[in-house]
């Protein structure tokens, strides 16, 4: 398994722009392992290669065809796809929101590839007055792609800076100015890639190095530098054996003129990979040292992991399997799910130290597909958002679960249709129960219940809408002051999109969002937009 940075999820409207709330539908759980797979080709193996991870969990996203698919006249392709796939993206909005979205590619040889990413993306994101909720995100990536006829090379530059302001505040009193409750951070990544491209091989390979630079005007800064390694061997046409191994080191400066705290993560999953026509089985252990401060004992941990599959027929599936794991937390990775955070002065790993899952699921109809699964898993050190004490319009981070683990028991069912390629429908229901020693309780910020439901229909071959509902229930947050939970709203959201090609390379995007314009509260004290609308122009040359 790997350590991941935990992304938000959004609602993507079309043409690109996203929701001016950043709606995060379902809090980070942690899931169960995903069932193996054996890849049947290289192709797949490519796709297998990087290890299982613990998921954010992102809600199923069906949108209608991005501009990128709108070029049906070029013939030309190579091994990245189009020769040429440009695209410029414009949007603007209500409460402010300004889009920005530029792809630019070029292929100078079949196996090569340079492409270059630009966002912007802007707006009033709460109610109160825009200069005060103002938020802006703005990122520029620079991706070289190599085929050679041993390996594939991948590499890429990026640097991004995102802006928030804290107004979660009862009133903002007259002498406070924006910059004052401005969160301002920039983060800057170098990307390295390279895995086997030999065709019909016996044996696979992938080496990543990733490396992040966070910082901000005050002098905090977070170096996070990844490097992961799978390998994979066969052993006779049915068995493989499997290898991955994660290095992390970290050093962590929270204010101008402070020592750094280093860090060190080492992760070993050794496995063994069995599959037939109806059964897939993958066992092995996962060995997982973390250290913080040099002067600190390295804690190691060992969990056993197994997994099963087993097709009853072509289309039905059952599988379970048990396991554990340790995620490596970085304040990048919490900020991705709540921009307002306070500057933490320390950090611990979350150990799930035990997991066990099972269920159903229907895979390889063309017209619907499902999953049904249970997971029971143990957790020391879950990490949960509350308002700082100091600070109401800020968060930190309550560990919860030490000694005595907390145990989360997980319901999660999802069921996609598929009529020909003229609609698709996806609902999916997540529900979440917290306890210890074996009384229920509510953890801040972490939904009980999510239900989410997207569709796209294509009415002509000009014309695609997509009506979503997202429902939110059993949200609480957490007064420290008090030590007390206060019950949020319930969160139901309403969006429609329609998506309107003008030419086969030119594409109107008409969203509105929030439409029952409840200005509800995903964090406590911040209140987001009521009814929002978004116009979205893209063109692909």
């Amino acid at each position: 398994m790997s350590a991941q940075e935990i992304d938000r999820s959004v609602i993507v409207v079309p043409g690109g722009a996203k929701s001016l709330w950043q709606l995060k539908v379902s809090e980070r759980q942690y899931l169960p392992l995903k069932s193996f797979k054996m890849p049947l080709s290289i192709k797949e193996m490519k796709q297998q290669a990087t290890s299982l991870t613990w998921s954010s969990d992102s809600l199923p996203s069906i949108q209608a065809p991005p501009a990128q698919d709108m070029r049906s006249r070029d013939t030309a392709k190579v091994a990245f796809g189009e020769k040429y796939d440009n695209v410029l993206q414009l949007g603007v909005g209500n409460y402010g929101h300004t889009l920005l979205n530029f792809n630019a590619s070029h292929s100078p040889q079949e196996n090569k590839f340079i492409g270059f990413y630009l966002n912007h993306d802007a707006n009033a994101q709460g109610p109160v007055q825009s200069t005060y909720s103002a938020r802006s995100e703005n990122q520029a990536r620079l991706v070289s792609r190599y085929l050679g006829s041993v390996n594939f090379w991948e590499g890429s530059l990026s640097a991004s800076r995102q802006v928030n302001h804290a107004y979660g505040l009862p009133e903002i009193p007259s002498f406070v100015k924006a910059a004052d409750i401005r969160l301002n951070y920039s983060y800057f990544n170098v990307l390295g890639k390279v895995l086997s491209a030999r065709k019909n091989a016996h044996s696979d390979y992938k080496l990543t190095l990733d490396a992040g630079l966070l910082q901000n005007p005050g002098g905090l800064s977070e170096l996070i530098a990844k490097s992961h390694l799978f390998y994979s061997k066969d052993l006779s046409e049915k068995v493989k054996a499997r290898l991955d191994a994660d290095y992390i080191h970290g050093e962590y400066v929270s204010a101008l003129g402070n020592k750094p705290l280093l860090r060190s993560f080492y992760r070993v999953n050794p496995s063994i990979a069995y599959a037939s026509s109806r059964i897939r089985v993958n066992a092995g252990i996962l060995v997982a040292t973390e250290q913080e401060g040099k002067d600190v004992v390295a804690k190691t941990s060992i969990f056993p992991q197994f997994e099963l599959d087993f097709g009853v027929s072509d289309f039905i599936h059952l599988f379970g399997g048990i396991g554990g794991d340790v995620q490596f937390n970085t304040l990048k990775s919490f900020l991705a799910e709540n921009p307002w955070m306070a500057i933490p002065t320390r950090f611990t790993n979350t150990s799930q130290v035990g997991n066990l899952f099972g269920g159903i699921k229907g895979v390889g109809n063309k017209n619907v597909d499902f999953e049904i699964k249970y997971n029971y898993a143990e957790y020391a050190d879950l990490p949960t958002f509350i308002n700082s004490p100091s600070d109401a319009s800020r968060f930190q981070i309550l560990y919860i679960g030490g000694i005595q683990k907390i145990q989360v028991a997980n319901i999660i069912g999802q069921v996609n249709v598929h009529v020909s390629n003229a609609f698709t429908s996806s609902l999916k229901v997540d529900h979440v129960r917290y306890s210890l020693l074996n009384t229920v309780f509510q953890a801040s910020h972490k939904p009980g219940l999510t239900v989410s439901w997207t569709n796209t229909w294509k009415l002509s071959n000009k014309v695609f809408i997509s009506p979503d509902v997202y429902w939110i229930k059993d949200l609480f947050a957490l007064n420290p002051a008090q030590n007390q939970l206060i019950q949020l709203d319930d969160i139901v959201d309403l969006n429609f999109k329609i998506n309107y090609f003008v030419k086969r390379n030119v594409n109107l995007g008409l969203s509105g969002n929030n439409l029952l314009g409840k200005t509800y509260q995903r964090f406590n004290q911040y209140q987001n937009q009521g009814r929002q609308v978004n116009l979205t122009l893209a063109y692909s040359f």
